[in-house]
This record gives C-alpha cells, structure tokens and sequence, in this order.
C-alpha cells in the first residue's frame, strides 16, 4: 500500500514502527463482536497478514455487534470466517487472510496458530481461554485476551465493562490474572459422553443462558487490546498486564497484578513447544493433567 495512507501513523510510530505492524503476523480466534473489531482494526493499520479462526455461522442475533456483517450473511448462514475476510480485504486488498471455519481443539489449528507472531484470544469459554494460554506460553507468543460483560437485573442494567490480559509468555497469563476457572473449564472440555453423565444426574450447570452484547461496549475493549497491541510491537510504553474498563464510573484502569509464583504454565510450560503437549487438548475426553 501508498506510503501516503499511513503518513499519519508514521508521525506517532515511525518508519520503522509501520513495518513492524505490516509485518505482524497475526491470529485471531473468535470473529464474534470483539474479535471482528480487531479485525477492521488491524486491517486499517497496515497488518497485512492473517489468520482467523471460527467454526461459528452468522446469525441474524448476531448482527447487531458484528463488524462487516450484513443482513444476507444471516439469511445464508454465512462463516464468520469468512464474512471477516472480505471485511479484511475490502480495506486491504492484498492482505493474506488463512481461514479456519474448525473449532480450537484440532491439531490443524494448533500447528497453525503455533507458527503465529502474536494470538488475539475473543473467545467466550474457559476452555479455549486455558488452550490459549498454554498455547501462548510454550510456543512462546504474545496473547491478548479481551471479554466483555454487561450485568442486568430486572431489565436494568446494573454493572457493564471488559477487560483485556496481555500475556506474555513467562510473564503474566490469564491463570496469573484469575480470568480462568479451570472447574468451568473442565466442563466445557468434557466428550458428550462425559457431560451427558453429568448433566443426567444432576451435577454442574445447565444450558449457557444468551448474554447482552452491544457494539460500542465491544469497540473499546477491542481498541483497547489493539493499543496494548500497539505497545508490544512499537515500544513506546511497556504494555500493561492487565487493563479494565468499568462502564458505570466510566473509567479505564491498569492492573498492578504480577505473574503468580507458583503459576504451572508460566513457570513450566514456557519455551517449552511440542514437550507441553497443547494437542492433548483434541484428544475426546477431559485431559487428566489440568493445571490447578
């Protein structure tokens, strides 16, 4: 692309600034309302090469939060995946976007977000959250995870936010930052068989129940996790471990929190690449060696 078009963030990044952003190789997972986001965002700074991964259709529910998503995506039950490659493409028409419409526990994916420079977590389960975060660490790779929440009670929204953890590996991870419940996990990471048992006796919880989501909410996570994004790659500020935004008072705050000492994936998963055995995690069943 014209030098031209990025004059402007050459002025805050430089030169050489600009290259380093062209040259990031990225992965998404999760093109929902948070992760296409990310997507138009990294696409109009100057990424240029993509990977994306949703095994998700488009619903018509879906459309009032997903960027580039129109009505005709819903109506043909359209990929995600690939509603965020033409968004990516319509910006910038010589991006390299690799497209995975399979969910995270394939060994396809996890060969290919491994190759990765840096991994953007959009994700609404523990589950893929853990993968992640293992993932990030042994393969040694930056991870940005972002969620948002909005809280109602009685048609009245009582508490609404986000947060965003910047995990670099050996550092500080979503275990450090308390953002996984492994029992959660667990159950998400279960065979049918395993949660059919489960569910006919009684134990653990039920169907996940539709959550709120707004578009504006999901923009300031999503530019939030881009600018940590921006500081890992630029150098102008360390980035911060962990940020969050508290919709009722309206404020964004740095988290002082410091990687935990007796964390297992920062401590002996980091650097550690096809000996942590992250495809574990494809295999049916829940693994028997979760962290704790």
């Amino acid at each position: 692309m014209s030098n031209e078009r990025f004059s402007r963030q050459v002025l805050a990044f430089g030169e050489e600034g600009q290259k380093r952003i062209a040259a990031a190789r990225i992965g998404i997972i999760g093109l929902g309302g948070i992760g296409s986001q990310i997507g138009q965002n990294l696409a109009y700074l100057g990424v240029e090469d993509f990977l994306v991964v949703d095994d998700d259709v488009v619903e018509e529910s879906n459309l009032n939060r997903l960027i580039g998503g129109v009505p005709s995506d819903a109506e043909e039950k359209r990929l995600k995946v690939d509603v965020a490659e033409r968004m990516i493409k319509q910006i910038n028409p010589n991006a390299k976007v690799t497209k995975y419409a399979l969910n995270l526990r394939n060994d396809e994916v996890l060969d290919a977000l491994a190759e990765r420079a840096y991994l953007f977590a959009c994700i609404d389960n523990d589950a893929a959250r853990l993968i992640l975060t293992e993932l990030s660490a042994a393969y040694e790779i930056p991870l940005i995870d972002s969620a948002s929440e909005i809280h109602p009670e009685e048609g009245k929204v009582m508490e609404f936010g986000g947060r965003v953890v910047i995990a670099r590996p050996g550092d500080f991870c979503c275990l450090c930052a308390n953002q996984i419940d492994t029992e959660i996990a667990k159950i998400e990471l279960e065979s049918p068989a395993e949660r059919g048992f489960r569910e006919k006796h009684g134990y653990g919880t039920g169907p996940a129940a539709a959550a709120p989501a707004v578009v504006s909410l999901n923009a300031i996570i999503a530019g939030l996790a881009v600018t940590e994004f921006l500081m890992l790659l630029t150098n102008i500020r360390q980035p911060n471990r962990m940020v969050t935004y508290k919709g009722m008072r309206g404020v964004v705050f740095a988290s002082m929190d410091e990687k935990k000492k007796d964390c297992i994936v920062c401590n002996s998963l980091t650097g550690n690449r096809e000996l942590a055995d992250i495809k574990r995690y494809t295999r049916k069943g829940l693994p028997k060696d979760l962290p704790v």
